[in-house]
C-alpha cells in the first residue's frame, strides 16, 4: 500500500509541477510588450503653448482675414525647442505670414514675412526670408532673431531680367544701389546655407487644428524607446542611401491609431517620390506613396486618406492599409506632410533621442 500511495504521489506531483511550469512559460510569454502599444496616448501629451495657440486659431477662423486658402504651421523657429504658431492667410503672391511665440503665459507676434503665405526658414542663423521673382525683377528680404523677435536684416533688388529690354540692370540692397560683387556676396551668405519652408502645412478645418494641437507636436512622448528605436535605425538607413540632398521626413498618424508612421520625402518638387515607413509586428514595412505636391503628401485628417489629383482633376486616393477609396471628396482638414524636418544625422537624433 505504501509503494501505491507513493507511486501517486510522484504522479501527482509531477503533473503538479508540469501545470505550473506551462503557467510560469505562459506568463513569460504573456509579458512579452505589444510592438505597436504606445507609451501614451497623443491627446493626453500637454504643452503650456496649446490654449493660447488653439484660441489664437479659433480667432482667425472667424475673422475677415480667413480665405479659401489660409493654412497654419507649426514650426520651431526660435531654437527653444518651443514651436511658434504661423499663420498664412491665403497663398496670393502678396501673403506674408504673422508668426506668433508663447512669451510666458500669453502670446505675441515676433514676425511677419513671406510671400505666396509661405518663407524659407534658415535654422544654423535664425534667419527666415522670402523671395519673389517678377517678369523683370526680383525682390527679397531675410529677417534674424534678436532678443524674442524677428527683425529686418536687408533687403534686396535686382532687375537683372529686363536686361534683354535694354533696361539699366541694378542691384539694391536696403534701398542702396549696391555693384553685383556686394550683392552677391551678401544674398548668397543666407542662400548657401541650408533652408526649408514653412507656413502652409494645415488647413482650417476642426478635425485639422486638433490634430495640429493635440497630437503633431506629441509624437516624441508618445512613442516607446523600442519604437524611437526602430524608426531611428531606419531613417539612418535612408539617409545613407539617399540620392538627394533635399531629403526630409516627418513623423505622421496616418490611420487615426494614435501610433505615427514616418513620410520621407525625396525632395520639393511635384511629383518626387514620397515614402510611407510604418511598424508592424514583423518590422517596419513600407509603401510608396504617389502624387507628392512639393514633395508633400496631401492628408485628409478626417477621412485617414492621402490624395492627388490628375490632370482631369480625378482624385488619386491612397490609404495605408492600401483599401480602394471611392467617392473620395475632402474634407476641409488637410494636412501637407512629408517635409517637417530636413533629413539629416541632426534632426533625426532631435525627433528620436
Amino acid at each position: 500500500m505504501k509503494t501505491k500511495r507513493y507511486a501517486y504521489f510522484v504522479m501527482a506531483a509531477a503533473i503538479l509541477a508540469a501545470m505550473t511550469g506551462c503557467s510560469e512559460t505562459e506568463n513569460v510569454l504573456g509579458s512579452q510588450p505589444d510592438p505597436l502599444a504606445v507609451k501614451t496616448s497623443p491627446e493626453s501629451v500637454v504643452f503650456d503653448w496649446q490654449e493660447v495657440y488653439q484660441n489664437k486659431l479659433e480667432q482667425f477662423k472667424v475673422s475677415a482675414d480667413l480665405t479659401d486658402t489660409s493654412m497654419f504651421d507649426l514650426c520651431d523657429i526660435t531654437g527653444d525647442g518651443v514651436p511658434e504658431l504661423i499663420i498664412s492667410p491665403s497663398d496670393d503672391a502678396s501673403a506674408s505670414c504673422d508668426v506668433y511665440s508663447l512669451i510666458g503665459t500669453d502670446i505675441a507676434k515676433i514676425a511677419s514675412c513671406g510671400s505666396f503665405g509661405q518663407f524659407s526658414f534658415v535654422p544654423s542663423l535664425l534667419v527666415i526670408g522670402y523671395e519673389y521673382e517678377g517678369e523683370e525683377f526680383t525682390i527679397g528680404e531675410y529677417q534674424k532673431y534678436n532678443e524674442g523677435f524677428y527683425d529686418i536684416d536687408f533687403s534686396y533688388y535686382n532687375n537683372m531680367n529686363s536686361a534683354s529690354s535694354g533696361a539699366v540692370i541694378r542691384y539694391e540692397l536696403n534701398g542702396d544701389n549696391v555693384s553685383l560683387a556686394e550683392y552677391e556676396e551678401k544674398v548668397n551668405g543666407y542662400k548657401q546655407e541650408d533652408s526649408f519652408t514653412v507656413g502652409r502645412k494645415y488647413s482650417f478645418g476642426d478635425e485639422a487644428m486638433d490634430y495640429a494641437i493635440h497630437c503633431g507636436e506629441s509624437w516624441k512622448e508618445v512613442l516607446t524607446d523600442a519604437q524611437k528605436k526602430k524608426y531611428k535605425e531606419k531613417l539612418d538607413e535612408v539617409l545613407r542611401n539617399a540620392s538627394s540632398a533635399d531629403s526630409a521626413f516627418e513623423l505622421a498618424d496616418l490611420d487615426g491609431n494614435e501610433l505615427p508612421e514616418i513620410v520621407v520625402s525625396s525632395g520639393s518638387l511635384d511629383e518626387m517620390p514620397v515614402n510611407v515607413y510604418y511598424l508592424d509586428n514583423d518590422g517596419i514595412k513600407e509603401i510608396e506613396a504617389s502624387g507628392a505636391e512639393n514633395g508633400c503628401l496631401r492628408f485628409d485628417i478626417k477621412a485617414n486618406v492621402f490624395y492627388s489629383t490628375d490632370q482631369s482633376g480625378k482624385f488619386i486616393c491612397n490609404t495605408l492599409s492600401g483599401e480602394s477609396v471611392s467617392g473620395f471628396k475632402p474634407s476641409e482638414s488637410i494636412m501637407l506632410c512629408g517635409r517637417k524636418y530636413p533629413l539629416t544625422s541632426d534632426n533625426i537624433k532631435l525627433v528620436f533621442d
